[in-house]
């Protein structure tokens, strides 16, 4: 959040306009002004900020608590901005629009004293959490964590992108906070690519099984969550918030013993390699067992991909592929001969 949003917000609030959500938000960094960074405020941004408003709010807030806590109207806008700066991202919804298929959860806000870690390098580095987990960050991104993980729950905030192996914990489910979308696991692997000011948040799976959701009020998030699995995605667009489900762009192997390096088929029937890719990737592959039955094939694959795969196998027999959703989808109208 910006400076300039949250005045905004202040000024929705001095109304009475805020949302319950909207007013806890106010509350919480209300009771942050007692820290160090309520003299941090730049002379510069005290210009910009609207006084009345500032003032308007203090008096409403020391009305609802009971005392003032203000030493100077500057206070939350010093906590504010001294945030701001530090790149942390108030993970907040505003107004009532479609949560577009995710569920929601309530605000979350770096707490005071978190770790922060960040690759100024052009290479990805690895930065090891005191639970075993790994997160491997891309250049460019940052990281918020607790030293300590606290007893219920392991809590984390990316700004960028991130591969993340989390230790198995089934007793401390495993947080990422990163701009609106929360993804929650228990032990698994996965990447998160979610950049500031960029328009889309992905979640992608690599190993276990991942739930993702939007935080806001209001809404079940166990009951409207994504659920993924290997090698599916999630891209939830912040413009829109629509969320779109999917196969990632390059699957990987999900089986602990693949059987697709440096196979060879000869007179191989159709159906059974196909079913062979779905056991290795773990993706269906829909098609008409009737239209295929009879079709063989003579080949030979070493490394390739599961789309260039099936482009292979679908040449050879004159096929057509699609990808729907989590699911590839062949049709044909019976073997050709190319």
């Amino acid at each position: 959040m910006t400076s300039h949003e949250f005045e905004k917000l202040l000024a929705k609030y001095s109304r009475g306009q805020c949302t319950p959500a909207e007013e806890d938000f106010i509350t919480q960094w209300y009771n942050a002004i007692d820290s160090e960074s309520r003299n941090d405020l730049p002379v510069e941004v005290t210009a910009r900020m609207r006084e009345g408003a500032w003032e308007r709010l203090n008096a409403r807030v020391t009305a609802r608590r009971g005392r003032p806590r203000f030493r100077a109207v500057y206070g939350v806008a010093a906590v504010v901005t001294a945030l701001v700066v530090a790149g942390v991202s108030a993970f907040f919804l505003f107004g009532d629009g479609d949560a577009g298929g995710l569920a929601t959860d309530a605000l979350f806000v770096t707490p005071v004293g978190w770790l922060v870690r960040g690759n100024d390098c052009s290479e990805p580095c690895a930065v090891l959490l005191a639970d075993g987990s790994e997160v491997t960050l891309q250049p460019g991104s940052t990281i918020r964590f607790p030293e300590h993980f606290a007893a219920d729950k392991r809590e984390i905030q990316l700004t960028g992108e991130a591969f993340f192996d989390v230790h198995r914990d089934t007793l401390r489910p495993f947080l990422v906070y990163a701009n609106e979308v929360v993804t929650r696991v228990l032990g698994t692997s996965f990447t998160i690519t979610a950049y500031t000011g960029a328009k889309e948040v992905t979640v992608a799976v690599r190993t276990g099984k991942v739930s993702v959701y939007k935080q806001a009020a209001g809404v079940d998030k166990a009951e409207a969550a994504v659920i993924l699995v290997p090698n599916q995605q999630v891209v939830y667009n912040r413009i829109n918030h629509r969320v779109l489900k999917a196969l990632v762009r390059e699957p990987q192997l999900v089986l602990d013993k693949p059987t697709l390096f440096a196979t060879e088929y000869d007179e191989t029937p159709v159906v059974k390699i196909l079913e062979e890719l779905e056991m290795n990737y773990g993706i269906d592959i829909s098609f008409d067992d009737a239209a295929l039955d009879g079709c063989m094939l003579t080949t030979s694959m070493a490394d390739e991909g599961l789309y260039e795969r099936i482009r292979i196998i679908c040449e050879a027999i004159g096929a057509r592929y699609a990808l729907e959703g989590t699911s590839i989808v062949i049709t044909s109208e019976g073997c050709t001969e190319k």
